[in-house]
Formats: C-alpha cells, structure tokens, sequence
C-alpha cells in the first residue's frame, strides 16, 4: 500500500509468537506505525531485539490493559499462536474499541465461523489461503509466476486497495466511462459494498456504477497509484 495511504493508518498486532512476526514482517513493509503486543514477556524481548521499539507487555486478557492502550480508530490484528487467545481477544476487542477495524487470522473453517459471528471485520484462514495458493501453482503455473514477478520481485509495479471517498471525479460514472490507463493504471476489480462487498472482476465486463465506499482494486507503478489517489481525493 503507498505511502500516502498507509502512512494514516495505525495497526496494533497482537501476537509476536511465530505467527505474529510473520504477519509483522509483511505488514511492515507497507505500515509504518504498528504496535506490537503481547502477553509472553520471552515475543516482547524479541520484538525489542528486532528493533521494534513500540511492542508492549500487556495481559490480554485484561480489558482495563487492552482498553489503556487506546485502540479506538485503529487497525487491531489477532496473530496470537493460539486459536483460542485470538477467539478470546476478538471477543475482547469488540467491546471495548470504537470505530476501529477488526482482524484475524484463522486455522479452520470452524473458527472463521467463530470470529464472523463475534463481528471480527476480516478473517484470513491461512490454511484456505494455502491451499488456494498450492491449487494455482499445479493448475496455473504460468499465471502464477507471472503474478508473483509482478506482485513480488521489485519492479515498481504494486496492486493496491483504493476507497472511492465522497464527492470524487468518479461520482456517477461508471467502469467504461473512466480510461483507467490514461493514469497509467489497470482496474483489475471493485468490492461494492451495496452488493455485500463481493468482489467484481471488471474482466467479466460488468459495466459498474461507481459510488463512495467502493473499494478499488488496481495495478500500475508507484507513482501512478499515488497521482491518482491524489486526483481522487480532490473534492469537485
């Protein structure tokens, strides 16, 4: 995610277990303001060894530690090793945080089940993950290494996630109304959050209404991504 995006977003990642740091190393690639807790003193020394100066010792199972944190407005990850300690926190969390997004990962269909019914906003079950990633390599394995020079190899080119805000250029126009590669870019889909935030792939030709709140995918360099969501953000 560029930097004009993700440098307004504070993630608070709970777990540095063999997951947690993991889901750190990813996310800090992209994220510059992020929190790591924890309530195993031995994740919190090797935070801090890591060089990740804002990582916390908290019992997270103590509302009034979780609450002293300030978790309203943010990003809040579960990556706990344990299942249950993410259930348990999810849980937690939703009470006690306002206006924030809620996360998680997942190890079985079960416990998605589990954390969709607590309100958990995103649920990624690795193990699904996994799997789908394994199914493209044995059945698609030119798409799959083309995917990954462009997603991870260097090369400038990024996919990123853009909200449409309120009042944009892109008011009531639809998909074939805007040349997306006069900005250097390719729409690749939408999530419409009308329809349930299904995820449209603009290649089945579905001319979509755009409206504020839908979520953009596209792909283009950098610099690109970036003019144009300056060019989004400007009020008409």
């Amino acid at each position: 995610m560029f930097d004009i995006k993700s440098s307004n977003l504070e993630i608070v990642l709970f777990g540095y277990g063999s997951t947690g740091a993991k889901v750190y190393e990813m996310l800090s690639s992209s994220f510059s303001k992020i929190t790591v807790v924890d309530s195993d003193p031995a994740h919190i020394e090797r935070a801090k060894e890591n060089g990740i100066v804002t990582s916390y010792l908290v019992d997270i199972t103590n509302d009034s530690e979780l609450e002293e944190l300030g978790l309203d407005g943010k990003i809040l990850f579960c990556a706990m090793d344990e299942m249950a300690l993410n259930i348990f926190l999810a849980l937690s969390l939703k009470s006690i945080s306002k206006d924030s997004t809620l996360l998680s990962i997942s190890t079985s269909a079960e416990n998605t089940r589990k954390l969709k019914f607590i309100g958990v906003d995103k649920v990624i079950d690795i193990y699904e993950s996994s799997a789908n990633r394994i199914v493209d390599i044995i059945i698609r394995p030119a798409v799959t290494r083309v995917m990954d020079e462009i997603i991870y190899v260097d090369n400038g080119i990024n996919i990123e996630e853009i909200e449409i805000p309120p009042n944009s250029f892109l008011d009531g126009k639809c998909v074939q109304d805007v040349n997306f590669r006069e900005y250097g870019l390719i729409l690749i889909g939408i999530s419409d959050k009308e329809l349930g935030e299904d995820f449209i792939f603009v290649s089945r030709g579905i001319n979509h209404k755009f409206d504020p709140g839908d979520i953009l995918v596209v792909m283009g360099e950098t610099q690109a991504l970036e003019d144009f969501y300056k060019r989004l953000m400007e009020r008409r």
